[in-house]
């Protein structure tokens, strides 16, 4: 049977230390009741986002993201902000 999951690996600016993964663990427990969301899994430098492609848009998941504090890359900052643009 295929796996018709999609992985994205979302890069933060910076090193998060313990306390901050757990905070943002914390303000992501509701974000997996997003239509589409499978699972999200936040270690030091990375935020995993399994999900159906067909359910969820990822570029708006970025715009939630920046909105809570999350500390996204800067070029995955802009990368979405242009998409949006265009």
């Amino acid at each position: 049977m295929k796996n018709l999951f999609k992985l994205e690996v979302l890069k933060t600016n910076r090193t998060l230390t313990t306390e901050e993964q757990n905070a943002f663990r914390l303000k992501f427990k509701p974000f997996l009741n997003i239509a589409g969301i499978i699972s999200l899994c936040l270690e030091e430098e990375h935020l995993y986002i399994e999900y159906d492609p067909i359910s969820f848009k990822s570029d708006s998941f970025k715009e939630i993201l920046i909105a809570v504090g999350f500390p996204l890359e800067h070029e995955k900052i802009k990368l979405a902000s242009s998409h949006m643009m265009s």
